[in-house]
């Protein structure tokens, strides 16, 4: 097992063996971003979001005559045990309607905030009110690193298909399904190995 890199955690050994990954600086997609943007990972005031979707039905009924979708951004720049907490996570959309969100109009709700974050990527004039005067303003960046979602909202993320004949993003159009009578859903053969 390779050495431990982050220096936020305090577990032991067996914890870490437990868990490969402790935090985000040991997970693949970082390595990934410090091999690609070598300008980026240097600074370390450039910012690592992750974005979180979840549908809702606020009225707690159950049924789709009104739906409630709140998307959020996770800043990974923090420690650990400050990344979840409530002060820190930021409620950048909400997206009320009285009916479902659909494929279809999911990228239009988006759009504001995809462009925004490819603003942050390519760069923004910020300020740093902490150092001495002339020296304040830098170039932030940021990069969102994942998305955190349940499997219906993958699709709307992704614009996949995830469900009907279809419905497995991975194996497209290679999957073998069938229409389960007893069940009354469609059964995905060979994805519990």
């Amino acid at each position: 097992m390779q050495e431990h890199s982050s220096s936020y955690a305090m577990a032991c050994k067996k914890c870490i063996k437990r868990w490969h990954v402790w935090f985000v600086v040991d997970s693949k997609a970082r390595k990934h971003i410090d091999a690609m943007w070598l300008d980026f990972t240097k600074d370390p005031k450039n910012l690592c979001f992750a974005l979180i979707t979840d549908g809702m039905n606020p009225f707690g009924d159950f049924n789709f005559k009104h739906s409630t979708w709140a998307i959020l951004l996770l800043l990974y720049n923090l420690t650990p045990w400050l990344v979840t907490n409530i002060f820190f996570v930021m409620l950048s959309l909400i997206i009320l309607g009285k009916k479902s969100i659909k494929d279809t109009n999911m990228d239009t709700y988006m759009a504001p905030l995809i462009e925004e974050l490819q603003e942050l990527w390519r760069g923004v004039i910020a300020f740093d009110v902490s150092i001495e005067v002339g020296k304040q303003s830098f170039k932030l960046q940021g990069i969102l690193m994942w998305t955190i979602h349940d499997f219906p909202a993958y699709g709307l993320i992704a614009g996949c298909v995830t469900k009907g004949y279809k419905g497995c993003p991975i194996c497209g159009p290679a999957i073998v399904t069938q229409y389960s009578k007893h069940m009354k859903k469609m059964v995905y053969i060979g994805h519990r190995n």
